[in-house]
């Protein structure tokens, strides 16, 4: 069912403080900036090979990733395992007793990839994300 590393999605204080970090330390721009202000977060996304590092500062210290930054501190917010076809996949898991979050456990993401993301109360306190796209 899992064929790749799709995306890596850190969360960090400040994201444009990082993305100068990674531009001195490992000379790299990235990809893509943005604000994302239905989801409330700033965004920068790079692209390591196939696999994309996203890194998001959130600007609503409520909000779920907000929330998650003052809990955790930064670091790692999930790992996304790439799939070739979603729909099944968020099929097959539900039918194997895993609650999915979204309208039939799956979402669309604001980048334009579709993705099922396994509530982590089923996987013992991890968050599997799936992603196509």
């Amino acid at each position: 069912m899992l064929n790749s590393i799709h995306h890596i999605h850190y969360v960090v204080g400040n994201r444009d403080e990082m993305v100068a970090y990674i531009r001195e330390n490992f000379g790299m721009e990235p990809d893509d900036l943005s604000v994302i202000e239905g989801r409330g977060m700033k965004d920068a996304l790079y692209r390591v090979g196939e696999t994309l590092i996203e890194i998001t500062e959130p600007l609503d210290p409520d909000s779920g990733i907000g929330q998650h930054l003052a809990e955790h501190g930064p670091g790692v917010y999930h790992v996304a395992f790439g799939v070739a076809n979603i729909r099944q996949a968020a099929a097959d898991l539900a039918a194997k007793g895993n609650q999915l979050r979204g309208e039939g456990g799956v979402t669309q993401s604001p980048r334009g990839y579709t993705t099922a993301n396994i509530d982590p109360a089923n996987s013992h306190g991890l968050w599997f994300q799936l992603a196509e796209g």
